[in-house]
């Protein structure tokens, strides 16, 4: 009952701690420690946390290793390991969301909300974003997803979305997970040939942007668009 109480009164200062601090002053094995309460409300979540920091490397790592890896963990389990996965998927809805209603109009604007859609996601995915004629966003969706180093291009299925949305206007966006945000030969190469079929049907692509491990970068700002005939 004792090490109970104690354990109980510890919760309790790390709660107050953070709602009067946040977590900025936390370390990472402490932020952990401090998530992992709501889902193992009778242990000390605090050596967990050390062993899921040694594990992965770091806070990041943890939150970005496979669900059953984290589960393997001694003392973590399913419930705690759904609740690890669940926090970065929250920050992608909340961050995305916050952006939902912003005018498309800068290249710093559209490589901020675009970087926000790839929180998570550790293998290469395309998405198409249709906007209205105020280029603000009006539907974006999962196009294809790939493996660590490719995502095949399916070019019907941009124009459906498109014409889903009854959309003009489009930007693309990929991530290069395990690479910097360098447009590759064949990105450039998929992107000329993305610009002509669209154009075909009416539908004009404003961007495409390449998601890495450095940042998001804008094709339209680096100078691709200049020489897709557009």
């Amino acid at each position: 009952m004792a090490e109970e109480n104690l354990h109980e009164g510890h919760r309790q200062r790390m709660k107050r701690r953070f709602l009067e601090e946040g977590l900025d002053k936390f370390e990472p094995h402490e932020i952990l420690e401090l998530l992992l309460y709501y889902a193992r409300s009778r242990v000390d979540t605090n050596e967990i946390a050390h062993a899921l920091i040694n594990r992965f490397g770091g806070l990041s790592a943890v939150f970005d290793a496979p669900a059953e890896e984290i589960a393997a963990v001694s003392g973590v389990g399913e419930n705690a390991a759904v609740l690890i996965k669940l926090i970065p998927q929250m920050c992608k809805v909340y961050s995305v969301d916050l952006g939902a209603n912003e005018v498309m109009d800068t290249n710093r604007k559209v490589c901020a909300h675009f970087k926000n859609m790839f929180i998570g996601v550790r293998t290469e995915r395309l998405i198409a974003a249709c906007l209205d004629d105020k280029l603000r966003i009006i539907s974006s969706a999962v196009v294809t997803d790939g493996t660590f180093s490719s995502v095949p291009l399916n070019v019907r299925k941009l124009v459906e979305v498109a014409f889903r949305s009854r959309s003009d206007f489009m930007i693309l966006a990929h991530n290069h997970p395990n690479g910097t945000s360098e447009p590759s030969q064949n990105d450039i190469s998929a992107t000329r040939q993305i610009c002509g079929v669209l154009k075909s049907v009416g539908i004009k692509l404003l961007d495409h942007v390449i998601v890495g491990a450095d940042g998001a970068a804008s094709m339209r700002d680096l100078g691709y668009f200049t020489t897709f005939d557009y």
